[in-house]
């Protein structure tokens, strides 16, 4: 229970997530990334964060197009997983992102998706590719 001068937020633990969504972002400074930490990792909700890694790794493996915005990305994903999913994913595609499909000089040749990955080609140089490019 809140007591005066507490920050209590089970309430949104209660609330239909969009809704608690829609509240955390109705908070200055609060956005989408924010709001699905807080949801996911204070309260166990499945809000999937789309921060740098997940997003560029997302992006590569074709989850998303390279035109999605970040608010859009976070909906998408979101979607296409199952509740039990969302924070495995989440830690998953951090982990990825930070290990073997980084930024700059991703390790497409010790992936273990490159094979289905549709840009592994241009980074590996096979598959008729004129370059290699960043994505």
């Amino acid at each position: 229970m809140a007591t005066p001068g507490s920050f209590d937020l089970s309430l949104l633990g209660e609330m239909p997530l969009d809704e608690a969504k829609g509240w955390l972002r109705s908070l200055p400074g609060v956005g989408p990334k924010t709001a699905a930490c807080v949801l996911m990792f204070a309260l166990g909700r499945p809000a999937l964060p789309v921060d740098t890694h997940v997003g560029r790794v997302a992006q590569r493996l074709g989850l998303v197009s390279a035109r999605t915005g970040a608010a859009e990305a976070h909906d998408l994903l979101e979607a296409a997983l199952a509740p039990e999913e969302v924070y495995p994913f989440h830690v998953s595609l951090i982990k990825h992102g930070r290990r073997v499909c980084r930024a700059q000089r991703p390790l497409c040749a010790e992936c273990p998706l490159n094979d289905r990955c549709p840009t592994a080609p241009l980074y590996l140089g096979t598959k008729g590719s004129r370059r290699r490019m960043a994505v």
